[in-house]
């Protein structure tokens, strides 16, 4: 940049037309080996036009002596070029042998030392690879006349001699020290990846055993509620009811609530194991025995309302399920039916289940309050959400119910009219 008074001049450089006359070897390659830019040195020593390279892969304009079996130089090369599309860094290699075609286009011995540089951009991805190559034909080939020329000159044989066997010692050097970096390399990256299984297995192990643990307190806090209001209701009528008879038949239904009650809570606090292990037990349940146990811990209510129940398990009478998930959806889905009864009718609750490939659909319907799905279908599942002024709604029934049901992979889905009733259906996966 040039000043003069309050004139300021900027001078561009080409950086085009800078890198075309570097006074070296000089190939810039895209990831691909397709030759974007060539040195003009290099295009006089290939004896190839510039023009002539551009847009070409690098091994179609530079192809392999097929008249040396052992040749290696294009293999060598392609090792290196890759090592650094890999690694991201640059590549020394030893002296090359890689013959090239004079202007009659017969193939003449060469040697190159050759080095790969990556062009990396702001997200260390390659952008283009410097290729830089010294040659050494006169060097190596400088041996091969001495050996004509030994009396003559003895002293520069020696010297030559010495130096071959340096450049071949530093070869084998450089060639065991990549190999060792590739080995390094590879496993670095090997024990990166077993880490970060290993992190993303306990994450998902950790996340599992917060969401059991989370169900389980729900769990708990809401279905131990209905026993023990059953309890109080079965306790009330003993004590307005004086004769013996009556007493009995209610203390003995009493009795059932309470052991009911007992059966529960056990069962709950042993599910507490399953938070340390991902797999939950399966166990086959008749679904007929099973729904009436659950019914006889409900009677008090039941009583209460006067509800009838109906039961069809005829085409669907079994299911592999965890049975402590299968007593608290049963039991919730049944107890809201009663709990939501609408007091201008008598209840009638059906449940019945059915086969639909690997999963048992169970179905349970009543003819109670309803609900107004325009309003509340977003907000039906999501824990602490009511949609009925009852004392006892608290907002966790259907939100542990769908979330035990998910857990397994299964679904959950309603139809309701208010003031009509409503039908849950709960698909279950049969294991």
């Amino acid at each position: 940049m040039f000043m003069s008074g309050n004139m300021i001049k900027t001078n561009t450089i080409d950086y085009q037309k800078l890198f075309v006359e570097l006074p070296g070897f000089y190939i810039i390659l895209s990831t691909d080996l397709t030759i974007m830019d060539v040195s003009e040195k290099l295009t006089k020593a290939a004896g190839i036009h510039r023009l002539d390279m551009i847009g070409k892969n690098l091994f179609v304009v530079f192809p392999e002596n097929p008249d040396d079996v052992i040749a290696d130089g294009q293999s060598n090369l392609k090792y290196s070029l890759n090592y650094v599309l890999k690694n991201k860094t640059a590549h020394t290699m030893a002296v090359q042998r890689y013959d090239v075609k004079n202007q009659e286009g017969i193939f003449e011995e060469r040697y190159w030392c050759p080095i790969n540089k990556p062009v990396l951009d702001e997200n260390d991805e390659v952008l283009y690879i410097i290729h830089r190559v010294e040659e050494v034909t006169d060097f190596v080939q400088l041996s091969e006349v001495s050996q004509k020329t030994v009396q003559q000159n003895n002293k520069l044989e020696s010297q030559i001699e010495r130096m071959k066997i340096e450049i071949i010692k530093r070869t084998k050097e450089l060639e065991k020290l990549n190999a060792q970096l590739d080995e390094k390399v590879s496993l670095r990256t090997q024990h990166l990846e077993e880490a970060n299984k290993t992190i993303g297995k306990n994450v998902v192990a950790l996340t599992h055993q917060k969401k059991q643990l989370e169900d389980f307190c729900n769990i708990i806090s809401h279905n131990l509620r209905a026993p023990l209001v059953n309890i109080s209701m079965l306790v009330e009528m003993v004590a307005e009811n004086s004769t013996n008879e009556e007493n009995i038949i209610f203390l003995e239904k009493l009795d059932k609530a309470a052991k009911n009650l007992n059966e529960t809570f056990n069962e709950l606090v042993e599910s507490i194991q399953i938070t340390q292990d991902t797999e939950i037990p399966y166990e086959e349940i008749e679904l007929e025995s099973f729904t009436n146990n659950i019914i006889d811990s409900l009677q008090g209510e039941i009583n209460k309302t006067q509800a009838i129940i109906k039961m069809d398990f005829s085409q669907a009478p079994k299911l592999c399920y965890p049975i402590n998930y299968m007593r608290s959806i049963l039991q919730n889905l049944i107890s809201n039916s009663l709990k939501y009864s609408s007091p201008e009718r008598r209840p009638i609750i059906k449940i019945n289940s059915q086969i639909k490939n690997d999963s048992v659909i169970i179905s349970i319907s009543d003819n109670g309050l309803g609900l107004d799905l325009n309003k509340h279908s977003e907000n039906l599942f999501k824990i602490r959400k009511v949609f009925h002024n009852h004392p006892a709604a608290k907002g966790f029934g259907l939100f542990i119910t769908k979330s035990q049901v998910t857990a397994l992979g299964g679904k959950i889905w309603v139809e309701s009219q208010p003031d009509v009733g409503s039908t849950f259906h709960v698909e279950l996966i049969n294991q």
